[in-house]
């Protein structure tokens, strides 16, 4: 075996990263900061299972796996060079053949604690924008191990897990032994608090956070600043206290305390937005009397309301926001106007602003309504177009708001902590469209990516330029929110429209 490995003188991180080693879920994942030792767990997550499998008639033990990562650059900085610490290349008795860019295969091969011999082979991959169904298509292993799990879709663990306990032959094993279907997965905590991750393997815990059956599992390592952080022995000293002095609060999260968080990578809209100031600790509840403005996204199948009111001090409250997915407009109405009259029964709906667009398409002569028609009707609140659809203009009347300080510790706008779709816009997925290079497409009047977040953002956009008014939002804009500059456009007309039931 060579005189510097066995497989018994690697210690695990720490409790957690043991426990996650030798499961025997059919599908555990690993979840840590920065740092914790996850990768190099998972690999010997592969090995134990490998050497727990059944031997062959002959007595040899044999398994193959599939490590897959999102792309070949990672796979061949981090994944690959950490299997090589314990089977370098030239390892006595190995085989191994690969090179960047494309996939890479090691056929090891060495006696297990249990003293039966393991021919193993590990295939390294990486999607590199391709389908799993294009790489592994055909594909018989023993096991599968996703690596940085969090950066493929989820179509990737059900095509895997199907095409794994397939290697060897059931014909070549001793007895009718065989262990079941297995695949790992590693991750940072992912940068979207409803990741596809943690909404599949939460849904699979008791009320006692204990898994509902051995099946599907989520380890979560301690934070790095924990007295029970990982891997300590395996960093340098003060490792995640310089990365607390480096990272953006919302990394920091992520890679230093090991929460899920948001991904602000790319190119946000509102680079500007602060959770710490911009969203409310406490659920914004509505003021008796206070009037409510609404502003509205009626364009497409996605359409979207925001609710909002104003405070003494003109700081904008984000109350609700109203999403339902793909809705036509006759439903979407309905469904509106009974949660208006719920949510804000004792406040006057004052007004709505919509795209002004939103006005055509509609054959008025055939009898046709727009959106526009079938809202006003079904609310009876006074909807009027926006003063302009302009992108530039629509984004400014929302940053002006964000960073307006009203005093030290209140901005110009605050959103209700519930809202997710507008937060999670606001974090990260609201962002402008990017070239293949980085770069901003149409760099001279950039365009935000037309997503599921970018409908909540639209309509809050519509509100806040029709409170302000067009001037209103240039002279703001200009004067760069010193006092003074808030407008009270929008906000001293007379109620119209009553919900109190």
């Amino acid at each position: 075996m060579g005189s510097e490995f066995s497989i018994s003188n690697y210690k695990p991180p720490g409790p957690v990263g043991r426990a996650f080693i030798q499961s025997r879920d059919l599908v555990p994942f690993l979840m840590g900061p920065y740092g914790s030792g996850k990768t190099t767990a998972a690999l010997f997550s592969d090995l134990r299972y490998s050497a727990l499998m059944p031997p062959c008639k002959d007595g040899v033990i044999r398994a193959k796996g599939m490590i897959v990562r999102s792309d070949y650059r990672t796979l061949y900085k981090t994944t690959i060079p950490s299997w090589h610490l314990w089977f370098p290349p030239d390892f006595p008795g190995s085989e191994f053949t690969g090179g960047a860019d494309r996939p890479a295969t090691h056929k090891v091969s060495f006696v297990t604690p249990r003293g039966l011999k393991l021919e193993l082979i590990v295939e390294f991959t990486a999607l590199g924008g391709k389908r799993i169904e294009d790489i592994a298509r055909g594909w018989e292993g023993s096991w599968a191990h996703m690596e940085e799990a969090d950066l493929v879709e989820e179509g990737v663990l059900d095509y895997l897990f199907g095409r794994t306990n397939r290697y060897p032959p059931r014909q070549s094993i001793v007895g009718e032994a065989s262990l079941p279907r297995r695949v790992i997965g590693t991750l940072n905590p992912p940068g979207h608090p409803r990741h596809w991750i943690l909404r599949r393997f939460q849904k699979k815990l008791k009320a006692d956070n204990s898994p509902a059956a051995e099946y599907e599992r989520l380890f979560v390592q301690p934070s790095g600043l924990s007295p029970d952080a990982e891997n300590l022995a395996n960093i340098a000293d003060g490792y995640y206290d310089e990365l607390l002095k480096t990272l953006p609060a919302w990394d920091a999260q992520r890679f230093v305390h090991g929460k899920p968080g948001y991904d602000r990578s790319g190119l946000p809209v509102y680079p500007d937005f602060d959770p710490g100031h911009n969203v409310a600790r406490e659920r914004l509840r509505p003021v008796p009397g206070r009037s409510i403005y609404l502003g509205l996204d009626c364009s497409g199948l996605h359409p979207a309301v925001v609710a909002v009111d104003r405070a003494p001090n003109l700081q904008v409250r984000v109350l609700k926001e109203y999403y339902f997915g793909r809705m036509g407009p006759t439903r979407f109405a309905e469904m509106l106007a009974a949660d208006l009259q719920t949510t804000f029964r004792d406040n006057p709906v004052e007004r709505g602003w919509y795209d002004p667009s939103n006005d055509y398409g509609a054959d008025k002569e055939g009898g046709e309504q727009s959106w526009v028609d079938i809202l006003r009707k079904a609310l009876g609140v006074p909807l009027t177009p926006a003063p302009t659809n302009e992108i530039p203009l629509r984004v400014e009347a929302v940053r002006n708001l964000l960073v307006h300080p009203i005093d030290a510790y209140t901005r110009g706008l605050i959103v209700d902590p519930e809202q997710h779709w507008l937060i999670e816009g606001f974090m990260s997925d609201y962002r402008y469209k990017l070239n293949t290079d980085g770069t901003v497409q149409n760099a001279g009047n950039p365009r935000p990516d037309k997503n599921e977040h970018a409908n909540s953002q639209d309509a809050l956009q519509y509100v806040c330029l029709g409170l302000q008014g067009r001037a209103g939002a240039l002279a703001s804009a200009a004067k760069g929110w010193r006092p003074g500059g808030m407008t009270t456009g929008g906000g001293n007309t007379v109620a119209k429209v009553d919900f109190a039931l």
